[in-house]
């Protein structure tokens, strides 16, 4: 019996050229090995599964001319050292590995050691390995290889040539599984391929251990988007292209049975919320041609998405992502997953239910509806010719016309000017005197009522002289107040009489005696009113802090 062997050892790649998603990595190391330029230290960095120890071992091989045709052939060990650097990471094991350096290879250029997981080393052990690292023997080279760059310290980065690994795309690993089953004559369909590789999340050893998994799990060895769902527990596309259509229609009594179906076959709410959260995102992105590309979906999806777009609105789309990440920012604080759930399909569909109610009452127009408008209508033209009657207006309140609201404006009007005539001749200027003076200064006091501290400032003394008014305050903050109130009493002069009246104010600041506290000011002011103290205080030798 043939020993079995995974996807990820038997189809390992032993050329640069084999290596899937990194061209921009292999395609600088072969240039490198043509032009004989390698770096005397490497360090690759990158995710999980992606194709850094296995690069790190072709250019082992091509630097020493060895021709790996089996991936699963070991190669020449004299020359080529694989450290794990997760269970080797003490200052001794480096010590050793030193050691080894030491010693010129046997066969081949060059010695070239393989150190996994460097970021696992400790710092002892990462300043032990400074040295060598920075300046090894000719034959000796270094590959380092870290998930987690940012934990090997800089002086070891400094020392090092650094490539970045990036995520395999899901295209190239779906392509790279068509090309195994292949080979291995399995038949397969397209959707389930493109499920595995974006369930492998830009790793190729997880998808090809994914594929392992589906080959085992299937009795025909066929490879089917049933059987990938269901071994993965990834819900169907279907699912959400259904409930999608089922909440835009707001039939929430399927919703619901649909929901309760998920939750049977062993799935839970959370995994319905984020995945519709996920098709509509999809479905708004389908709504822009440029952006369809960006859908990691396969080409049979795309066209069912852009089919469903252009039936559903935009906004329904937008106010439907909004519920679906509240509900799952808040999924983990509920108490009932299955309820909370279900309140979020409720939301989502009422907003094109309202919708829908509305659209539907301004569409229909009922008789009852155009009764009631009527009514409206004729109540509002009464309202407008109702008015009192005098003897020469002879108006029929039964048959309103053009006429009649023409003459019933002309009257409006009239009045209007009537009232313009009034408050012209109660305003008309008169003749600068004291007593006008007083009744405009009484009438404006009155209009300010509740403002006391104007009030107070107009009924300060003042002096006529002429044309020429003069108010006197007792301080700046009365002289503030009189500004403030300046130009609607110069407004009121100006509309009252015909003569030019000139404003003036004059402050009047009271001296304050200067308060003693010091013995040397009592002393002083002492002293002003008698002189004799002084004479005292000297010939005594008093002094101020007796």
């Amino acid at each position: 019996m043939e020993k079995y062997v995974v996807s990820a050892r038997k189809y390992r790649p032993i050329k640069f050229d084999d290596v899937v998603g990194q061209s921009h990595v292999t395609t600088t190391l072969e240039n490198a090995i043509k032009n004989n330029k390698i770096a005397q230290s490497i360090l690759f960095c990158g995710p999980r599964g992606v194709g850094k120890t296995t690069c790190a071992r072709i250019l082992a091989n091509e630097i020493n001319g060895f021709n790996i045709k089996n991936p699963l052939d070991s190669s020449n060990n004299l020359n080529i050292y694989e450290l794990d650097a997760a269970s080797n990471n003490s200052v001794d094991d480096i010590r050793n590995l030193i050691d080894q350096v030491r010693y010129a290879p046997q066969s081949g250029k060059y010695k070239v050691y393989i150190i996994d997981e460097v970021h696992m080393l400790s710092n002892a052990a990462f300043n032990a390995f400074l040295k060598t690292l920075e300046e090894p023997p000719s034959y000796a080279i270094f590959i380092l290889a870290t998930t987690e760059k940012n934990k090997v310290i800089p002086t070891i980065l400094s020392r090092c040539q650094i490539y970045d690994f990036n995520r395999i795309e899901i295209i190239d690993i779906k392509d790279k599984l068509k090309e195994i089953l292949s080979q291995e004559k399995i038949d397969f369909e397209d959707e389930a391929l493109h499920i595995i590789a974006r369930k492998a999340d830009g790793a190729m050893r997880d998808a090809l251990s994914t594929l392992d998994l589906i080959r085992t799990f299937s009795k025909d060895s066929k490879i089917t988007l049933e059987i990938v769902t269901k071994n993965l527990n990834i819900l169907d596309s279907e699912y959400f292209f259904n409930i999608s259509n089922l909440l835009y229609e707001s039939k929430f009594t399927e919703i619901i049975l649909l929901h309760n179906e998920i939750l049977q076959k062993g799935f839970e709410s959370y995994s319905l919320l984020n995945g519709l959260s996920n098709h509509f995102r999809n479905l708004l992105l389908s709504k822009n041609k440029k952006l369809v590309e960006l859908l990691e979906v396969s080409d049979n999806e795309k066209s069912k998405y852009i089919d469903q777009s252009s039936k559903i609105e935009t906004e329904f789309i937008e106010k439907a992502l909004e519920v679906l990440n509240k509900f799952e920012i808040n999924y983990k604080q509920s108490s009932d997953s299955k309820i909370h759930t279900e309140i979020a399909l409720i939301k989502i569909c009422s907003l094109s239910k309202k919708k829908t109610l509305k659209s539907k009452e301004e569409q229909i127009d009922t008789p009852e509806k155009k009764e009631f408008k009527k009514e409206i209508k004729e109540e509002k033209v009464k309202k407008i010719i109702e008015k009192p009657k005098s003897e020469n207006d002879i108006i029929n309140k039964d048959t309103p016309n053009l006429k009649n609201l023409l003459i019933t404006k002309n009257e409006e009007v009239k009045t209007e000017i009537e009232l313009k005539k009034e408050e012209i001749e109660i305003n008309k200027k008169v003749s600068f005197s004291e007593e006008e003076f007083n009744l405009l200064i009484n009438s404006f006091i009155d209009s300010l009522k509740e403002k006391k501290s104007e009030v107070a400032i107009l009924k300060k003394q003042k002096v006529i002289e002429g044309t020429s008014i003069t108010f006197y305050l007792d301080n700046k903050l009365e002289g503030s107040i009189y500004d403030s109130i300046l130009n609607r009493l110069n407004e009121r002069l100006k509309n009252r009489f015909t003569e030019k009246i000139t404003l003036n104010k004059k402050i009047n600041q009271t001296k304050k005696e200067k308060t003693i506290y010091t013995n040397k000011e009592k002393f002083e002011y002492l002293v002003k009113k008698n002189d004799n103290l002084n004479q005292l205080k000297s010939k005594l030798g008093l002094d101020y802090e007796f």
